[in-house]
């Protein structure tokens, strides 16, 4: 099997995941993606086979300053605050609180490198933003981290709160360690200590905008781009509210019926 065929198989096996709601129970090593650059050519066939456009991208670190990665989000799985969504619509649902940005304009392939201030420059918006985190693999999260990667990096969908012009805010928002909580049925699940992995999430940014140019993908301005959890991951086991606050941000929620 050449590995043009094994990332084909693996890209139908997601897609049959999602279309007819059943785990890929088992992943052979020759289906694996070799490297992270298949991985991404995986995410963007998933998205075309599901006839779908991108809504989003999930951007994150394990360090501040280490390697990112990311995935983009079928439009469909981008929703605002309040939503309420099934929560058998999901093999499991974990959430994670997080911030999210739109840029104000396209931003678009180009050769140079994009630098960091003009990247920041074409912010538009900052949104509070609730991930839920899902898998299609049932060995999560037992499972290869390049298939994870393919796998949209377990993404289940992304619901957004109201969205705050980014210039003037950013002077005096806390981006490491901002004041907020979240809860779930009024129990909160936010842990002694809290902050993103990657530091400052707005670093995580200039590197989605030079992994997408290098792909030949243009950043479109209704992207919302969600940049990792401050409050780590949580299960959800129940129908219930999920909701979280991020002070200067404000509020979103999810119903989980």
């Amino acid at each position: 099997m050449t590995h043009h065929d094994s990332h084909r198989g693996l890209s139908t096996r997601l897609l049959e995941a999602r279309r007819q709601r059943s785990l890929i129970e088992d992943l052979p090593l020759d289906s694996l993606p070799p490297d992270a650059a298949s991985a991404y050519a995986i995410q963007q066939a998933v998205i075309a086979g599901l006839g779908t456009s991108t809504g989003g991208w999930k951007i994150g670190a394990r360090s501040p300053g280490g390697a990112a990665s990311g995935a983009p989000i079928p439009a469909s799985l981008v929703l605002p605050s309040p939503a309420q969504i099934p929560r058998d619509s999901f093999f499991r649902v974990l959430v994670e609180l997080e911030v999210a940005f739109r840029f104000a304009g396209p931003i678009e392939p180009r050769d140079k490198a994009y630098a960091r201030d003009e990247v920041l420059a074409r912010l538009g918006v900052v949104l509070p933003a609730i991930e839920i985190v899902d898998s299609r693999f049932a060995e999560w999260p037992n499972v290869a981290a390049l298939a994870q990667l393919a796998d949209a990096q377990n993404n289940g969908a992304l619901v957004t709160g109201h969205a705050v012009p980014y210039a003037g805010f950013a002077r005096t928002f806390d981006f490491v360690s901002p004041e907020l909580e979240l809860t779930f049925d009024g129990e909160s699940l936010v842990p002694e200590t809290t902050g993103n992995p990657a530091g400052d999430p707005r670093e995580l940014l200039v590197w989605l905008v030079n992994h997408c140019a290098a792909m030949g993908i243009t950043i479109e301005p209704e992207w919302t781009i969600t940049t990792g959890t401050y409050v780590g991951a949580h299960r959800i086991e129940q129908p219930g509210t999920v909701h979280g606050h991020i002070d200067g941000l404000g509020e979103v929620e999810i119903a989980l019926t």
